[in-house]
């Protein structure tokens, strides 16, 4: 992720939060329907993202929008979203190279037994 990035806004489709979550990038939840509204919370929960609270007729309020994204993109009290989503990236990382590692590993071992045959 480039430095210049501080935050992901996002819809919160699960490709979406997959990606934010890859690249390390905090997510400013703004969920519209289908499954966004509980990846959002799933979001919050895991600690890599806060999300944009809409009012009681289901509206965004433009200050509380950017009051979301001032605090996790620049404030103190953000910092513990902008950690944990760095440390989620990391172990994403670890874990998606394990699982490369195990593909090739058995695309080798595939490969072999058929040399074997022939």
């Amino acid at each position: 992720m480039h430095p210049s990035i501080g935050g992901f806004v996002s819809h919160c489709g699960w490709s979406s939060v997959m990606e934010g979550m890859k690249f390390g990038s905090p997510i400013i939840a703004i969920p519209m329907h289908l499954d966004q509204p509980v990846n959002a919370r799933l979001v919050e929960e895991i600690g890599v993202g806060m999300e944009a609270v809409r009012d009681k007729n289901g509206m965004l309020d433009r200050k509380n929008v950017a009051e979301v994204i001032q605090k996790v993109v620049v404030e103190d009290g953000g910092e513990a979203v902008r950690s944990k989503a760095m440390e989620l990236s990391e172990t994403l990382s670890i874990k998606g190279d394990e699982d490369i590692d195990g593909v090739v590993e058995e695309l080798v071992r595939l490969y072999n037994q058929k040399k074997r045959k022939e």
